[in-house]
């Protein structure tokens, strides 16, 4: 889709993005939504499932995956090391 509002190819824009940036568009875009993830899971009150989707991820375990590989802790002991703070 990004690709297609910036009037290039998949390859060019990926290697544009990549030069100018330092990341891959989904890298990026998963930064993104990984950021989004740890700000709504400082709310004891939501759940995980609600999370994930409201981030974007169509599934858990690559939720889970993604926000381990950024957080180094699961999406559950990241929310609840940050609501006992």
């Amino acid at each position: 889709d990004l690709s297609q509002q910036a009037c290039m190819s998949e390859s060019h824009f990926h290697r544009v993005f990549k030069n100018e940036l330092g990341i891959s568009p989904i890298d990026f875009i998963n930064n993104e939504r990984i950021r989004l993830a740890a700000s709504l899971l400082q709310d004891p009150r939501k759940k995980v499932k609600e999370v994930y989707m409201e981030c974007g991820f169509e599934s858990r375990s690559y939720f889970n995956r993604m926000f381990k590989r950024k957080k180094n802790v699961s999406p559950k002991a990241y929310q609840t090391m940050v609501s006992r703070s």
